[in-house]
């Protein structure tokens, strides 16, 4: 009877952690991120290896760092998804952040995309940056986006530094003094007030999103993998 007893304790806890789960990321959100990660198979090969290759480093770090010259499209939507993908997969102490040489307002095209895939994006006049309130849920409406120009001296022992540009040209001052990894993604700039702009977007949200989903599960997988070699 006891064994019985201490049986259903455990189903009713991992019943509520489930629950406490599913309520914390809306519906709509939830079911954005398990078609994204029933699309891990089409991330190719060599972008795999480049978020592998962040995962172990992240596994062993506290921060994620995104960074380019411009601090308002691409950066903004990796640490969001980032971050969110770290609350996806319960991984705890992990934290996403952007970071360029100049700070302009979240350009609407991605609260709008964000908000299609289940974000809250809400305005809010004293919120940084650009008005803009990013959560994964009203329940749970800690902002997703931290913009800044400068952070103080970024110490690579305990983060991982992400360049997201393709061109020099595009890269921030702090890639030229300090080591990082690249994960270039293409600006969806020039297709801005253009008929393509949204579907731009929506494509750059999407590759986004599955990449930060499966950066997230692999770093789960590695940090695992190191607790039962320390156990072991």
């Amino acid at each position: 009877m006891k064994k019985i007893l201490f049986l259903l304790i455990v189903l009713f806890i991992a019943f509520q952690g489930v629950q406490g789960q599913e309520h914390r990321f809306n519906s709509e959100l939830d079911r954005f991120c398990k078609t994204s990660i029933k699309e891990f198979k089409s991330i190719p090969a060599d972008r795999k290896k480049e978020l592998d290759g962040i995962a172990q480093q992240l596994a062993v770090k506290k921060y994620v760092l995104f960074t380019c010259k411009t601090n308002s499209r691409r950066t903004l939507m990796l640490q969001v998804w980032a971050q969110t993908s770290f609350y996806y997969y319960g991984i705890i102490g992990k934290h996403a952040f952007s970071i360029g040489d100049s700070i302009t307002s979240v350009y609407p095209g991605v609260a709008d995309v964000l908000t299609e895939s289940g974000f809250y994006c809400t305005n809010q006049r004293n919120a940084q940056p650009g008005g803009y309130l990013i959560s994964i849920s009203k329940e749970y409406p800690i902002n997703m986006v931290s913009s800044k120009n400068e952070v103080g001296t970024v110490d690579t022992s305990k983060g991982v530094l992400v360049n997201i540009c393709f061109d020099n040209d595009e890269q921030s001052s702090i890639t030229a003094t300090t080591a990082h990894t690249n994960l270039p993604y293409q600006s969806p700039t020039r297709f801005e007030n253009t008929s393509k702009e949204k579907q731009t977007y929506e494509a750059l949200n999407q590759q986004i999103a599955k990449e930060m989903l499966y950066l997230a599960r692999k770093t789960k997988v590695v940090i695992n993998e190191l607790k039962n070699d320390a156990d072991y």
